[in-house]
């Protein structure tokens, strides 16, 4: 039997909106590399399933559903960023479903479909979609549990009542603030059928066998909070009108700030009082699911986080869907009584959610720590006698997912306001560079001496600052004086007046933008390493070396950027031997509005004063090469 055109036309829009949530989810799945806790998930899985589980069950890590579901699916679906993040993304996926089927359930088609179009477009639902932690399937189980919670209230069949029981527990453990929604429900419950002695039984009795496999854990919680001390410094006490500032930006365009905040936060709270007072309407029953759903999740954690600080708002987004949901039902009434009113509230929403999508997709401020981008850059410019020294041990698991070349990673096992000793084992031990890679320092050790010390010991190679900075990774030179050139050197022959001699270069580019968006932005960098030696009676004082990007007219497009103390510093050119080549680095920072074309790159030499030291020939600088600048 066909089905009706009219059936069709039913779930047409649905469907469109299932394909559109796709759209938006998968093709930029793995745009962006993973970050620190992404990299976790895959450690905790990627290993015979009864180690895995011993892992995943720990406290910290939020409730193991994810991770074990993780562990399957990494096992068929392969390890690629893209298959790992599927999983996610499925389950984001499958949540406008569900969400709404509860918005046709509870009001009409109308509310469920504005509700499933907002967390199609949603930047939170899409960004939590897109990473490989228990966030989707977490706000998935939570709307599943209300649909299936509104099905048994309503039908009062045992399926339902057992299907809701499964559908808690998964909740509570893909993420142990679930408890909070759970909790939430059942006030409600009571609130709206107390008089209901069959409904308010048969909740009891689903609840009570719910609540038998986490008697235990109860008990190990009454029993830990007491002495609970919280060992996260990143985290801190939010007090109760930041937290609903933070939860609002958050919910609506992903941000803890935004250019215009308070007129947005003011439209998106009218809303929602409107979305909530429109659900009274409909009868007190409604009125109550809706704003308590919203409400006591948040009310019961805000008086846990006095003990626990641990707000972030993703830990409650299982309230998301509601959030939505209210949102929808505002729009629907605006639509019922104005519709143009309703077509403004709609587009400013849709609005203000596509530039954040377009602002997480495109600006590095808002977008997770960029991975692959040091691995790429080690890979490029190190060197099997280098050595990779990075901050706190858990960040060598994702910069080992993503570099492949012959440098041995070292997790920094020292204390960090002393790693002196350290650097002098290391440079004993005969690497060349030293490459510093540090993310979350500031935060665990906002003390800490890695960089000053390394700064007093070496000099500097060059500075990278992936994703505004949320990586540093620092290069130092540790053998900086060679008896031959080395063999991937060019080789030139330039000699200053004051009897330095220019030797061989290398650049790690002679064809780029003058603009960069990962690292340094808007500036793109030329890296340049050259090569030096005295002549045998030349003794001078240390130099300024330069390095320049000029046009065909002389005007100047690119400048070193200074990196003090130098290795003339370090290693003055009086205490050379005659047959020594010194090694010395800088990076040429470009004006980002270089008109594409050809430019010079050349090295000059100053001197203690500040004035140009000319070469014997006469000439201000050595020219070594031609870079072309494109668009």
């Amino acid at each position: 039997m066909k089905p009706s055109r009219a059936a069709i036309s039913r779930w047409l829009l649905p469907v469109a909106l299932i394909i559109l949530a796709a759209m938006l989810r998968l093709p930029t799945l793995d745009k962006q590399s993973f970050w620190v806790d992404e990299s976790y998930a895959v450690w905790f899985i990627d290993r015979p399933f009864n180690e895995a589980l011993r892992l995943i069950i720990t406290p910290e890590n939020n409730g193991p559903l994810y991770f074990l579901l993780l562990w399957g699916w990494h096992r068929l679906a392969g390890p690629s960023d893209f298959a790992v993040r599927y999983l996610s993304a499925l389950c984001g996926v499958l949540n406008i479903a569900v969400l709404w089927q509860l918005g046709r359930t509870w009001f009409n088609r109308r509310v469920g479909s504005w509700a499933a179009l907002l967390m199609a477009l949603s930047p939170f639902a899409i960004w939590y979609a897109q990473e490989a932690k228990m966030y989707a399937l977490h706000m998935l189980l939570a709307t599943l549990a209300l649909l299936l919670l509104t099905r048994a209230l309503r039908r009062m069949r045992w399926q339902h009542w057992l299907a809701y029981v499964l559908c808690v527990n998964l909740l509570a453990y893909s993420h142990f603030f679930g408890a909070f929604t759970i909790a939430a429900q059942g006030m409600l419950v009571l609130i709206t059928t107390w008089r209901d002695w069959r409904r308010l039984g048969a909740y009891a009795g689903a609840m009570a066998l719910s609540a038998l496999p986490y008697l235990p854990v109860l008990r190990f919680v009454w029993t830990l909070l007491p002495t609970f001390q919280m060992q996260d410094p990143s985290k801190r006490f939010v007090p109760l009108p930041q937290m609903l500032r933070e939860l609002l930006l958050e919910f609506s365009v992903r941000a803890w700030s935004w250019e215009h905040d308070g007129l947005w936060l003011f439209g998106l709270s009218a809303l929602l009082v409107g979305g909530m007072l429109a659900a009274w309407r409909r009868g007190w029953r409604a009125g109550a699911w809706i704003t308590g759903l919203l409400i006591f999740p948040l009310m019961l954690f805000y008086p846990v986080s006095f003990k626990i600080p641990v707000f972030t708002p993703k830990y409650l987004s299982a309230i998301f869907p509601i959030f939505l949901l209210i949102l929808a039902l505002a729009v629907e009434t605006l639509r019922r009584r104005q519709s143009l009113l309703a077509l403004g509230a709609v587009a400013v929403l849709l609005l203000g959610q596509t530039q954040a999508e377009l602002r997480d997709l495109n600006d590095p401020a808002f977008q997770r720590t960029d991975w692959r981008f040091v691995a790429q850059y080690l890979e490029d410019h190190g060197a099997p006698d280098d050595i990779i020294v990075i901050y706190t041990d858990y960040m060598d698991r994702v910069l080992s997912r993503y570099y492949r070349g012959p440098i041995k990673i070292f997790s920094y096992p020292y204390d960090p306001k002393a790693p002196e000793p350290l650097y002098e084992q290391l440079q004993g031990e005969g690497f060349d560079r030293l490459w510093l890679v540090l993310h979350h320092d500031l935060v665990y050790a906002p003390d800490h001496r890695l960089i000053e010390a390394a700064s007093e010991r070496f000099p500097k190679i060059t500075g990278q600052y992936p994703t505004l900075g949320q990586i540093r990774l620092l290069g130092f030179d540790m053998n900086w004086r060679h008896t031959q050139l080395p063999a991937a050197a060019a080789p030139v022959d330039f000699t200053f007046e004051n009897g330095l001699r220019l030797v061989g270069y290398q650049v790690d580019a002679t064809r780029l933008p003058a603009t960069e968006e990962v690292s340094h932005p808007p500036s793109n960098w030329i890296h340049l390493t050259t090569y030096w030696a005295r002549t045998a009676e030349a003794a001078p004082d240390p130099p300024r070396l330069d390095g320049l990007l000029t046009d065909a007219s002389g005007g100047v497009w690119g400048r070193e950027l200074v990196y003090a103390p130098a290795v003339f510093d370090f290693d003055p050119p009086a205490q050379w031997p005659a047959d020594t080549i010194i090694e010395a680095h800088l990076d040429v920072n470009l004006n980002p509005v270089t008109p594409p074309g050809m430019y010079r790159l050349a090295v000059a030499l100053e001197n203690t004063a500040g004035e140009r030291i000319p070469l014997v020939s006469g000439e201000a600088e050595a020219l070594l090469t031609m870079i072309e600048i494109t668009r």
